[in-house]
């Protein structure tokens, strides 16, 4: 469920099951894995903190409710409050069942409920999320298209919180994975919310077995038929859709192209080879061709028809992880930069004094491993002496010109220096073995 946005065209399949009723039933408060308590909020203080459910404090709709901005204890908390359909407390119930037993920061954790116990209504508070859905991002022409590089983030930030899900015991399968269920927090992650069609226990499980199919069209697993096929493999088919539209952009469903299925129409072009044509055109495809590469054939990998033959969801987030070190490594040159300004004064023919540099200005510059540094000059300097720090050794000129080679150790060597007299630079040459420090004969012209 986006909390600030609702896609009617996606929006989750409603079930009856008559069969979880049971296992609804309200519950004593207890701890999440954060050793946090599950707090019971008063429903006339919920009510007070979204201004009645005002309009002003209006977020969205989602599968079995609406969402309202709160504000508690105060002033010190703002959370969301989910306010459920009239006489549709099940996914409510189902939600704070799981996420009071699940909590990691890939999700949407639970702070508490409360319920109204004359209209039966059954309020979940749940972490505010302030910048949106991922569908709001990818679709709304509200938002500045992200980059690859938040795309590839936000793609391995959804996997590692299914993977938290699939490896919990017993394992979580949520059954409705896609973009507006995915939230951005104020610090702009990703966020997996939404668990009214979760199911937690063994496959084998007699719940599991009664549970009818459920979850949103274009994100549903073709293979999930009857309660016996639910499995951790559907979440990656769902997962495989919502990589789909990270990468190209497209909608799930979307009745303005043909054909309307993402799926339909992408992968065909990966099984051909033309990655870039499936690369949202607002951004185009990536530098680095192997990262495209690599997230389609990932993407093409999960939607297979046949579950046996999808990855698993701590697969996913190994290929996820190596291909966002290549989307974050760039060449060691190519990117170095420099920019040179102000060079006030010559070098000045049998002085000592060498020219002042007022300043140099790197841009763009990422530094590769701990042998790579950036070139620092020390500016204005004087007859005394100039220091060059190039991270490797230190670079010094006495007052004779000879210079000070201080290494990573602490070792001082003199060295001979060479002047560049036809050009505004200085360069040095290292000597193999220290020099006779009595010796005059180490600067030369040119």
């Amino acid at each position: 469920m986006g909390y600030l946005s609702s896609c009617n065209a996606e929006s989750a399949i409603a079930v009856c099951d008559p069969y979880n009723c049971g296992f609804h039933r309200r519950k004593k408060p207890h701890k999440t894995k954060n050793n946090g308590e599950i707090r019971e909020f008063a429903y006339a203080d919920l009510v007070s903190a979204t201004s009645g459910f005002s309009s002003g404090k209006f977020l969205g709709k989602g599968s079995h409710g609406s969402v309202y901005r709160a504000v508690l204890d105060n002033g010190k908390l703002i959370a969301a409050v989910k306010k459920t359909k009239m006489n549709c407390n099940i996914p409510a119930d189902n939600e704070i069942e799981i996420l009071s037993r699940v909590y990691h920061p890939r999700l949407v954790n639970l702070i508490g409920y409360s319920s109204d116990t004359l209209c039966e209504n059954q309020l979940i508070v749940v972490e505010y999320m302030p910048n949106g859905s991922l569908y709001d991002l990818l679709h709304s022409a509200s938002y500045k298209s992200p980059g690859w590089h938040m795309r590839v983030r936000f793609a391995l930030q959804v996997a590692k919180a299914v993977r938290a899900l699939h490896s919990s015991n017993p394992p979580v399968i949520h059954r409705d994975i896609k973009s507006s269920n995915v939230l951005i927090d104020q610090n702009w992650n990703a966020r997996l919310g939404d668990f009214g069609l979760a199911l937690r226990g063994q496959v084998e499980d007699v719940r599991f077995n009664c549970t009818p199919p459920a979850g949103t069209l274009g994100y549903l697993d073709p293979a999930y038929l009857e309660p016996a096929d639910v499995s951790t493999k559907s979440d990656v088919f769902s997962y495989g859709i919502l990589l789909l539209e990270i990468i190209s952009g497209r909608r799930a469903i979307d009745m303005n192209h043909s054909p309307s299925s993402v799926v339909d129409w992408a992968v065909p072009l990966i099984e051909a080879g033309d990655f870039a044509a499936i690369c949202d055109v607002r951004v185009g495809s990536p530098k680095d061709k192997e990262v495209v590469r690599s997230l389609t054939a990932l993407a093409a990998r999960c939607v297979r028809s046949d579950a046996g033959e999808r990855p698993g969801i701590v697969e996913v987030v190994e290929c996820l992880t190596a291909v966002r070190k290549r989307v974050h490594a760039r060449p060691v040159w190519s990117n170095r930069r420099r920019c040179v300004k102000g060079v006030d004064k010559s070098l000045v023919r049998n002085s000592r004094k060498v020219s002042s540099v007022t300043s140099v200005v790197d841009h763009d510059v990422e530094a590769t491993s701990d042998r790579m540094a950036r070139t620092k000059l020390i500016t204005e300097a004087s007859a005394a002496s100039v220091v060059v720090d190039t991270g490797l050794d230190e670079i010094g000129l006495d007052d004779d010109h000879m210079a000070l080679v201080r290494g990573n150790r602490g070792v001082e060597t003199k060295t001979p220096l060479m002047k560049l007299r036809k050009s505004r630079s200085m360069g040095f040459m290292q000597s193999p073995r220290p020099m006779n420090q009595n010796s005059k004969n180490y600067v030369s012209g040119i």
